[in-house]
């Protein structure tokens, strides 16, 4: 009587049985764990693996005007734009010149400093914007710290610093699952082994990583000009 009386769950000890509540909840913390490590679109990988081309030639932005010499009583009136860059977006095709709807190269650029932060994202549609699958960064200013590859068995190839040239590739990347590509850089990045001395260079690193032909006939920034 006593054990019929009992809770259905609250069952005797040494069963396998638990609380309903406390299964469910394992169930959805297993279910998103394994959805957040898996939901990496393959439409991306094939993306970034395939051969492209540039689909369209674009141009440069223009440059932020230079503030002026003058600077007044009040120097909090000054306003500068040098903190301001110059963008290149490149729509892409695939190798037989069809073009891959709302995939492109961003290229990033100082327009008042010459070979310094030049940056290249590979982008394809996303959500209401557009997501970064691969990045390149030639001349950053800052190490790049690969914090997600620590105690990871399939990071070891990566260094846990880079201080210069490096390419966040998307088959890294997609080791971590969805979360990776979110509104902030890649986390994962290796070196680049290629020596870089001019944009030109950059261009050829991009080429053979991003898998796009003709990136040698873009333009590069008119430094000559805005410097």
């Amino acid at each position: 009587m006593l054990r019929a009386a009992l809770s259905p769950l609250a069952r005797p000890f040494g069963t396998c049985m638990m609380p309903a509540a406390v299964a469910a909840g394992d169930m959805v913390r297993k279910r998103t764990f394994k959805d957040n490590a898996a939901v990496v679109p393959s439409q991306w990988g094939i993306i970034a693996k395939q051969k492209k081309t540039v689909a369209i030639w674009p141009e440069w932005s223009a440059p932020p005007e230079l503030p002026s010499r003058h600077v007044g009583d009040d120097k909090d009136d000054l306003r500068t734009a040098s903190a301001e860059t110059i963008q290149m977006i490149v729509p892409l095709a695939d190798e037989v010149g069809v073009g891959l709807e709302g995939v492109s190269l961003r290229i990033t650029a100082w327009p008042f400093r010459r070979l310094y932060d030049i940056t290249a994202t590979l982008e394809v549609p996303g959500g209401r914007n557009f997501v970064a699958i691969a990045r390149l960064d030639g001349w950053p200013p800052d190490p790049h710290m690969n914090a997600r590859a620590r105690n990871h068995p399939a990071f070891g190839h990566l260094p846990r610093v880079l201080d210069g040239h490096h390419v966040h590739r998307f088959e890294d990347n997609a080791k971590l699952g969805r979360e990776a590509f979110g509104p902030q850089n890649l986390p994962l990045a290796a070196p680049v082994t290629t020596r870089l001395e001019s944009y030109r260079d950059f261009l050829r690193v991009l080429s053979e990583e991003f898998k796009i032909d003709g990136l040698d006939q873009l333009a590069p920034p008119d430094w000559t000009v805005m410097i």
